[in-house]
């Protein structure tokens, strides 16, 4: 037997586990912007959580019901005015194809030209508006990791108030960190971990000839990574590389038998570069929390690092908002997955 072409690919769009109550949530969004209203819809969660696919995923649909749809993503410490100069070149190129394919007359292409240097997204917005006048279909900005931005605060801010002055117009980011006092007209939508479930239908979708994955392998996975949907499609990935031709089942024992491996390219890939961005203070926490194995409130972090309530409670939040860890109900907190729990144990 030829093992088929490994099905689990991280990076695939398509293969995007579960959500499709965040995906009905957006259609219902969409369908409100192509009515006139305006608005921000904001994805948060931790990395791997999906945001980026599902960004690119909401764009398709935008685009597929002929909106204008310009995407970006922010780079640190990045302002507004770069922000408005990206998602205007990528309108003007969307309005040159537009043009070019007959939907849009020369002339109207020319008028955004002319008229986008007023260099403001109120500007940019104006010129799309009399450009494709007297049928605006709707614009949606779609700007990940906003949280990237300087003054995340008030960026978010900005483009509320820019929304809220228009007709037709929206905003949706995404972030990892929250934002405190978020605008009246944003809302923001959490992806959590998927559920087991989740993943089963998802394995059961992928591998629709042999080998299959037996029920242990898949709960094994989903405990190490924590429902984070990322960790479980790499692990899929390098467990299905490592199952030679004629195996017809991929079991625990396979799983457990390239778990260095699996570790080894989840810290190369991933977890180094994360764990390098807390402080030493803030490696302690971690340290704590990953030997604990177990989530932990404030007033137990705080006991067994024998360190004031009120500097560890700062210090969990900075930790969350740099994805590290995940606040849990009634304010307890655990490593983002197993997986990166047991790195950070390793490490000493």
């Amino acid at each position: 037997m030829v093992k088929s072409p490994n099905p689990f690919v991280p990076w695939e769009e398509t293969g995007i586990i579960g959500r499709k109550e965040q995906q009905d949530e957006f259609a219902g969004f969409l369908d409100s912007i192509a009515g006139g209203s305006s608005g921000i819809l904001l994805l948060r969660g931790v990395p791997g959580s999906g945001k980026s696919m599902l960004m690119r995923k909401f764009r398709a649909d935008a685009l597929k019901r002929k909106m204008f749809a310009p995407y970006i993503k922010a780079e640190r410490n990045d302002r507004i005015d770069r922000f408005t100069r990206e998602l205007s070149e990528e309108l003007e190129s969307d309005i040159e194809a537009r043009s070019a394919g007959g939907e849009i007359s020369p002339q109207k292409a020319e008028v955004f030209r002319r008229e986008k240097s007023a260099g403001t997204l109120r500007g940019i917005i104006g010129a799309l508006e009399r450009a494709t006048a007297p049928a605006f279909p709707g614009v949606v900005f779609f700007i990940d990791d906003v949280d990237n931005a300087r003054k995340y605060g008030d960026a978010m801010r900005h483009l509320a108030n820019v929304a809220s002055e228009k007709r037709g117009v929206a905003f949706v980011l995404s972030s990892t960190r929250r934002v405190s006092g978020l605008p009246e007209n944003a809302k923001e939508v959490f992806l959590g971990p998927v559920s087991e479930q989740e993943f089963h239908d998802y394995v059961a979708k992928a591998l629709k000839k042999e080998p299959k994955m037996g029920d242990e392998c898949i709960k094994a996975i989903y405990a190490d990574a924590g429902g984070n949907p990322r960790l479980l499609k790499q692990s899929c990935w390098m467990l299905y590389d490592a199952v030679r031709e004629n195996e017809k089942m991929i079991t625990k024992a396979h799983y457990t038998a390239n778990m260095r491996n699996i570790m080894g390219f989840l810290s190369r890939d991933w977890f180094g570069r994360l764990y390098s961005t807390a402080s030493s203070q803030e490696k302690t926490v971690l340290k704590t929390i990953a030997r604990a194995n177990a989530a932990l409130s404030v007033t137990e972090v705080s006991t067994q690092m024998n360190k004031p309530m009120g500097p560890t409670a700062t210090l969990l939040l900075r930790l969350e908002a740099k994805g590290h860890i995940m606040k849990l109900e009634r304010g307890r907190y655990q490593a983002f997955s197993g997986f990166y729990a047991k790195f950070i144990r390793e490490r000493g």
